[in-house]
C-alpha cells in the first residue's frame, strides 16, 4: 500500500505548530515527510528528481529528531536516525554523481573553460558515473528506499517527546547551536577541508530548526532560515570544488597534462579562498549570540505565540510512546 497525503512541507511547511500539543506537532511533521519522501520516488519518469527531493525529505526528517532529541528514549533516537541513514546511503551514488556535475559545470561557468582544462574529461567521466547510478536507480535502489521508508512510517506517526512542551525542544536546540558555534570557530582555527564540510552538516541543523519553529515568528526566524540556508550553499560550494580538486589530483586519474592541472588546481584554491572569506563574515553574524540568550529568545517567541489563542488541553496519551518496543510499558504521560 501507499501511504496516503504526500503533501508535506508543501502544505503547512515544515514547521511545528504552536497551537497543539508538541508530541502532536512532531507526529505531523514526521509522518507527512514520510509520504512526501516515498511519494517523490513512487513517480519513475521523474525518478532523479524524485531521489533528490526524497532525500531532502530525510535529511529534514534527520534535523527534526536532532531537536527533539533530549524528548526521545536514546535508543529511539538512534534506532530511527540509524535507519533514515540506511535509506539515505541507498539513495547517495546517484544524487552524487549529479550532484559533481552540477558543480563542474557551476566551476566552469564562473571560472571560464578555456582550452587546456581538466573539465570537458572530468565531465565525460562523471557523466559515465551518473549512468551507471541511474541504471541502478532503476534497479532496485528506488524500490528498496521506498521499502524502507513504509516501515518506518508507523514509528514515525507514534513519535512522542517527554515532557509534552517546549522544553525538550529548547534543550534540542541549545545543543545543536552551541554545536554550530564550536564548529564555526573549529573551521577558521584549522582552515580544513572536512571541517568546513562538518560546519556546513551543523548549518543545515540550524536552518532546518528555524524553519521547524518559524511559526513563533515568521517575519524574524524566516529571515534567520534564508541567512542559514545561503551560508550552508556556500559551503556546499566550497565542498563541490575540495571534492574536484580531490578527483583532479588523484594519482590514478589523468584528466589533463600537468601544467593544464596545476592551473586548474590554483584556481579551485583562489574560489576557495573567496568562498571562505564570505563563509566567514557571514558566520560571524549568524553566531554573534551565544548559545543560552538565543535559546531563551526562542522559547520566548513559542510562549507568545502558544499563548495568542486558548491553548488546547493536553490529553495524556500512554498509546503512542510504547510503539518502539524501547520504552516500558509503563509509558510516560504527556505532561
Amino acid at each position: 500500500g501507499t501511504p496516503s497525503g504526500g503533501e508535506g512541507w508543501m502544505g503547512l511547511g515544515f514547521s511545528l505548530d504552536p497551537a497543539v500539543p508538541m508530541s502532536e506537532a512532531v507526529r505531523r511533521v514526521a509522518s507527512a515527510e514520510i509520504d512526501t519522501a516515498y511519494a517523490a520516488l513512487a513517480s519513475p519518469p521523474e525518478r532523479h528528481k524524485g531521489v533528490h527531493d526524497s532525500r531532502k525529505c530525510l535529511k529534514r526528517l534527520r534535523s527534526l529528531l536532532v531537536l527533539i532529541r533530549p524528548g526521545l528514549p536514546e535508543p529511539v533516537f538512534n534506532s530511527l536516525t540509524e535507519r533514515l541513514r540506511t535509506i539515505a546511503r541507498g539513495l547517495a551514488p546517484a544524487r552524487d554523481a549529479a550532484a559533481l556535475l552540477d558543480a563542474v559545470d557551476k566551476f566552469a561557468k564562473a571560472e571560464g573553460e578555456g582550452e587546456a582544462t581538466p573539465i570537458p574529461a572530468l565531465r565525460a567521466w562523471l557523466q559515465e558515473r551518473r549512468q551507471a547510478a541511474k541504471r541502478s536507480l532503476d534497479g532496485s535502489t528506488a524500490s528498496d528506499a521506498m521499502r524502507g521508508l513504509f516501515a518506518l512510517r508507523p514509528a514515525m506517526a507514534n513519535l512522542a517527546v517527554y515532557p509534552d512542551d517546549f522544553s525538550p525542544i529548547a534543550k534540542g536546540l541549545r545543543e545543536s547551536y552551541r554545536g554550530g558555534r564550536k564548529a564555526f570557530a573549529q573551521t577558521f582555527a584549522t582552515g580544513n577541508d572536512e571541517d568546513f564540510h562538518e560546519w556546513r552538516k551543523t548549518l543545515q541543523h540550524h536552518w532546518r530548526h528555524m524553519q521547524l519553529l518559524t511559526p513563533c515568528w515568521p517575519s524574524e526566524l524566516s529571515t534567520r532560515v534564508e541567512a542559514a540556508r545561503a551560508l550552508s550553499q556556500i559551503l556546499g560550494d566550497d565542498h563541490d570544488i575540495a571534492l574536484l580538486r580531490q578527483l583532479v589530483s588523484a594519482p590514478t586519474m589523468t584528466f589533463a597534462a600537468p601544467d593544464d592541472t596545476a592551473s586548474f588546481l590554483k584556481r579551485c584554491r583562489a574560489r576557495h579562498k573567496a568562498l571562505r572569506r564570505d563563509a566567514e563574515t557571514r558566520g560571524a553574524r549568524l553566531f554573534a549570540e551565544r548559545s543560552r540568550p538565543f535559546v531563551e529568545r526562542i522559547a520566548a517567541y513559542w510562549t507568545a505565540a502558544t499563548r495568542r489563542g486558548e491553548k488546547p488541553a493536553i490529553v495524556a496519551r500512554t498509546d503512542n510512546v510504547v510503539a518502539f518496543g524501547e520504552v516500558g510499558a509503563g509509558g510516560r504521560r504527556a505532561s
